[in-house]
């Protein structure tokens, strides 16, 4: 139940019209609900955006940009004010961006995409570019919104996960601590050598095996309920010493190190383990190991009449002064009918950070922002054609550190004035006015299109903890309609812990139950939502992060696994026989036996049928093969049509009853379709002891070539002179 006594599987009360899902009249909760501007609460939403936001015309000129755009691009919103979009981007590529925006603002959706970006000091990063449209007052499209999200560090940590799971792996296997992952029940899921040789078992053998099951039956108790506590998450690691048993029977007094791998948000996914002597206090690093980022005024010869007015400059200067005091113009700047420069108040230069020769004899315009320079050309012509006329503009000025800032200009036409003989402009600094006003000024239409933009789920909440804005974004994510949402909980809705501070920020990673049944991974984070008249709320993001955990995972799989069959690929399959080797050193086996399989008649299916369908043969193959073995045995797909299996504690007869009984599974044919697609085997034996481990591959391999030579679908097993030796059919 939510805190109003609704229920979260029940539709709430709805505080958003029918047709565009914003606020439209809050519900009385208790008092605890306030009537809230929507633009302002738009507004606000985007101004706490870490992504840069802008704001295109249908021309695709820049309208407006985000406060992000300063710290991801370096550039300052007013000075992208009126430029290109190319600006930020590479000119290769300017062609395909000006195309995708003409088919946003001809009502084609867009989808997305990964651009190359340019920030102001010429350095480049991974854009993820999101193009959505403005709608004006008739439902058309006025102008584009562009999402710009700095995905480098992303893109750049999945390359550096694929190499990093290699690594790993590599450095796992290689241990001479026995060292293992466990999933959250404590099943066995991967362990290295130095763990079989421990133990006495083949990796295979502990496929289906749980941890628990190596331990000493009256130490079995204890161990489980450590574990757990660790799977619970109250603790985040064991230390524990205890009796293990090995294939043989024997107790072993080993420590077992226990801790839980997590994923980026927190979220468990495994546990890794370490076995080693409890004496042996240096050897502590296994699971370390598998976890492992501020004058005066200043005058200048005027026009022929103030030259004429007095033959002093110093009385000239002083009666021009005089007359803009009189009229209150104390931060004004005086001018030519060309806008050139011939005085500067001394307020105004201090205000604006010059000193006045830095102003004088310099044209007007050369300070005003380029994309105000047309609104000055009006003014000049209105204030030329009408003496003593007047005109009011908001412009941006560049300031003496190269800051451009907003200024009220009120500028008047004194040009028959003989103590001014000028055009008198003057200044007022309302930069704060304007940035804080800037946000209301912008349309609804606006701030809607950029949160609805926006790839992540929106929440805004009221400072009591209710939703009172959500996006569709949102909606889609978390699998309920958005006038759902309206006055729950996010804390309760994802189950999250209490804030400890209203001013919390965090990020969880949780896995989220939706209505229709099915789960996300979800990544939520909290921080507070700020307007300029005080707490707005939290604003609450929601990313769907189930593809890219599932993508890692898959990674960590594909690393030791062959994606078509499934069966462990090349390197772990020669990694397994490595294990059989210090296996047989150690306990003195039998012997191994390596069998080389290659497909009979596998071309005409790739060629005749396509692909596809060798890709299912190849399938079926894999399932005979893993039908047709002992459980102890180790299949694996070398790569094309070649296969493998390693036979441990084995002589020849037991080998070649598995290699018999494997030509017997593709006896019959492999129906894919309506076609029946006989294929046959070629299979050659090798054997050690006579032969080294490290060949018994490739004798394995010419044993193979000699049984396809006399006609295929058979054995041949590697002999001392493999020439005179007979395959065996």
């Amino acid at each position: 139940m939510t805190a109003n006594g609704a229920a979260l599987g029940e539709p709430l009360v709805p505080l958003a019209s029918g047709t565009d899902g914003l606020l439209a009249s809050p519900p009385q909760s208790g008092g605890m609900m306030r009537e809230i501007d929507q633009g302002q609460l738009l507004a606000s939403i985007a101004a706490t955006s870490h992504d840069c936001i802008l704001s295109l015309d249908s021309e695709a000129k820049i309208l407006w940009a985000s406060p992000a755009t300063e710290q991801v691009l370096g550039w300052r919103p007013d000075d992208l004010a009126g430029g290109e979009l190319d600006l930020l981007f590479p000119r290769d590529g300017s062609e395909l961006r000006t195309a995708t925006i003409a088919r946003l603002l001809a009502g084609e959706p867009v989808e997305p995409f990964v651009d190359a970006g340019v920030r102001r000091d010429g350095s480049s990063f991974k854009a993820q570019v999101t193009l959505g449209p403005v709608h004006g007052p008739a439902d058309e499209i006025a102008g584009v919104i562009v999402i710009l999200r700095d995905v480098t560090t992303q893109l750049h940590e999945q390359h550096e996960l694929a190499l990093a799971l290699e690594m790993s792996r590599a450095h796992f296997d290689q241990a001479t601590t026995a060292q293992a992952i466990l999933d959250l029940r404590g099943r066995l899921e991967s362990v290295n050598p130095a763990w079989c040789d421990l133990f006495g078992h083949g990796e295979g053998w502990f496929a289906d095996c749980e941890i628990v099951d190596l331990v000493h039956p009256l130490d079995a108790d204890n161990l489980l309920s450590r574990l757990g506590r660790l799977r619970a998450g109250e603790i985040d690691s064991i230390s524990y010493d205890g009796l293990f048993r090995d294939a043989e029977g024997r107790d072993l007094r080993l420590r077992l190190d226990a801790a839980l791998l997590r994923e980026p948000g927190g979220r468990p996914y495994a546990i890794a383990a370490s076995l080693g002597d409890p004496d042996d206090l240096d050897d502590l690093d296994g699971v370390d190991a598998l976890q492992g980022l501020e004058g005066l005024d200043g005058a200048a010869a005027g026009d022929g009449a103030s030259d004429r007015s007095a033959s002093d400059p110093q009385e000239a200067r002083g009666r021009r002064a005089e007359a803009l005091g009189r009229r209150a113009w104390e931060t004004a700047v005086v001018m030519d009918r060309r806008l050139q420069i011939t005085y500067v108040a001394g307020a105004l230069a201090r205000m604006l950070r010059y000193r006045p020769d830095e102003l004088l004899h310099s044209h007007g315009l050369d300070h005003v922002h380029p994309a105000d320079a047309p609104t000055v050309s009006g003014m000049l012509g209105r204030l030329l054609a009408e003496p003593r006329s007047a005109e009011h503009a908001v412009l941006r000025i560049q300031d003496g550190e190269q800051r451009w800032r907003w200024m009220e200009v009120t500028a008047t036409n004194c040009l028959d004035d003989p103590e001014i003989n000028g055009i008198v402009a003057n200044l007022r600094d309302v930069t704060e006015r304007v940035r804080t006003e800037e946000a209301l000024r912008l349309s609804e239409a606006l701030h809607r299109a950029m949160v609805e933009t926006a790839q992540e789920g929106i929440m805004a909440t009221s400072p009591e903890g209710r939703v009172m804005f959500a996006n569709e974004t949102a909606s889609v994510i978390v699998g309920r309609p958005v006038d759902e949402m309206y006055g729950a909980d996010p804390r309760q809705l994802f189950g999250l812990p209490d804030a400890d501070s209203d001013d919390e920020v965090a990020t969880h990673e949780v896995v989220h139950l939706r209505p229709d049944g099915s789960e996300r991974i979800l990544e939520i984070s909290l921080r507070p939502l700020n307007s300029r008249n005080g707490r707005l709320g939290s604003l609450v993001s929601i990313y769907d992060v189930t593809d890219a955990r599932h993508a890692e995972r898959a990674l960590r799989r594909r690393a030791l696994h062959d994606p078509l069959t499934s069966l462990p690929n090349r390197y772990l399959f020669l990694d397994r026989l490595e294990t059989a080797a210090a296996r047989q050193r150690r306990f003195e086996g039998r012997g191994t036996a390596v069998l080389f399989l290659d497909l009979d008649g596998f071309k005409q299916v790739n060629d005749g049928f396509g692909h596809a369908a060798g890709d299912a043969v190849l399938r079926e193959v894999a399932a005979r093969l893993l039908a047709s073995v002992r459980g102890t045995d180790t299949v694996g797909r070398l790569g094309g049509d070649e296969f493998a299996v390693i036979c441990e504690d084995t002589g020849s007869d037991e080998a070649l009853v598995v290699a018999q009984r494997i030509l017997d599974a593709l006896h019959d044919p492999i129906r894919v379709g309506d076609h029946d697609h006989p294929i046959g085997l070629s299979i050659g034996v090798a054997l050690a002891p006579p032969y080294d481990f490290d060949e018994l591959v490739r004798r394995a391999d010419e044993a193979m070539y000699r049984a396809k030579h006399v006609g295929g679908s058979r054995i041949a097993v590697a002999g001392q002179d493999d020439e005179g030796s007979a395959p065996t059919a």
